[in-house]
């Protein structure tokens, strides 16, 4: 970074990945051998015990106290996040020579590649993950409902030491499964359903992502064996074209192309996948439109479906790591249609 030049972030996602700060309200301004980190009154303490080293300024008005700090130092041109509100860049504009709105947040393309200390959280959280849905499937039965299974799948994340979940999980039981994020009701299962758990753990700010199809009670219909069958080729398609230097879409080409090939295509109504990290959904997406390729140190999903409305819907998903040698499965559980109940 040039003198004169800064880069301000409000994002708490990117704050987090630069300075460990975990707190919900804070800017933070990078320039010429300069940090200046400002947040209110309530985090004046949690911000000394996460971020070592960073004297931080404390102002309600945080992005208003940047703005005059950087001023006071001379710097005449910054630049900011794509997600910054127009309120904070027309400030900027009021009082800067120059204002870039980044195309690419550079702090996006930073967290694609992750270092040692955040595959090792990804792991354990994709573990605790896997873990918990075996444990749950166990004792799952019709009847049960699917709030009841969700709020039970979240407790067992906690009794393995995770922090949080990753997002509400999904638990989608009979018409719902063909509903790709459907939020879980006081519906009950019944005999016969297909039922899709996605869920994900989260251990100190990294999530994990896995979905799993199930079959209620009794042996699955043949329409459900075949949709089942063919998300489970197209799953592992998917998983295995994922290594360095291979393009995204191509990645969704494999496992699109199977579906497409028995007669699903409409039926698949996503990408294919998406990174993982701090936040639950990051780039590179894995679709057909996407214009990135995979390096060694990601973290991606693979998550073809198969949805029928008013019938039903399958869906596999793991969460990957890409390797210098290819890829390796973190959230490892039977992806066979089990009974369960």
């Amino acid at each position: 970074m040039s003198p004169g030049s800064a880069y301000i972030s409000t994002d708490p996602v990117a704050i987090r990945y630069l300075t460990g700060f975990t707190g919900s309200s804070a800017t933070l301004a990078l320039a010429h051998s300069l940090i200046i980190f400002v947040t209110d009154g309530r985090y004046r303490d949690q911000v000394v015990l996460e971020c070592p080293g960073i004297t931080p300024l404390i102002d309600r008005n945080g992005f208003a106290k940047v703005t005059e700090e950087l001023l006071r130092r001379g710097v005449q041109q910054v630049s900011v996040s794509p997600s910054t509100p127009s309120s904070h860049v027309e400030q900027l504009r009021a009082s800067f020579t120059e204002v870039e709105v980044c195309t690419d947040d550079p702090v996006v393309a930073l967290r694609r590649v992750k270092d040692s200390g955040e595959r090792a959280a990804l792991r354990e959280a994709c573990a605790i993950t896997a873990a918990s849905l075996r444990e749950l499937v166990r004792h799952i039965r019709a009847g049960d409902r699917e709030i009841d299974i969700a709020r039970r799948l979240e407790a067992e994340f906690g009794r393995r030491g995770a922090e949080d979940r990753s997002f509400p999980t999904i638990v989608a039981t009979g018409a719902h499964s063909a509903i790709p994020h459907h939020r879980p009701t006081s519906t009950a299962l019944a005999p016969g359903d297909l039922l899709v758990i996605d869920c994900g753990a989260r251990v100190r700010g990294y999530h994990a992502d896995m979905t799993r199809t199930f079959i209620v009670g009794e042996d699955p219909a043949e329409w459900q064996r075949e949709i089942h069958a063919v998300v489970s080729e197209a799953a592992a398609r998917g998983r295995d074209s994922v290594r360095p230097d291979v393009r995204c879409a191509d990645v969704d080409a494999a496992a699109r192309d199977v579906i497409s090939a028995c007669g699903y295509a409409e039926a698949f109504t996503h990408g294919t996948g998406h990174a993982v990290g701090l936040a639950i959904h990051e780039a590179p997406m894995l679709s057909a439109e996407s214009l990135g390729t995979l390096a060694a140190g990601m973290a991606v999903t693979v998550e073809p479906g198969i949805y029928l409305p008013r019938r039903g819907g399958v869906r596999i998903e793991d969460t990957l790591e890409v390797t210098p040698e290819g890829n390796a499965v973190l959230t490892e559980a039977p992806r066979d249609l089990m009974r369960v109940g």
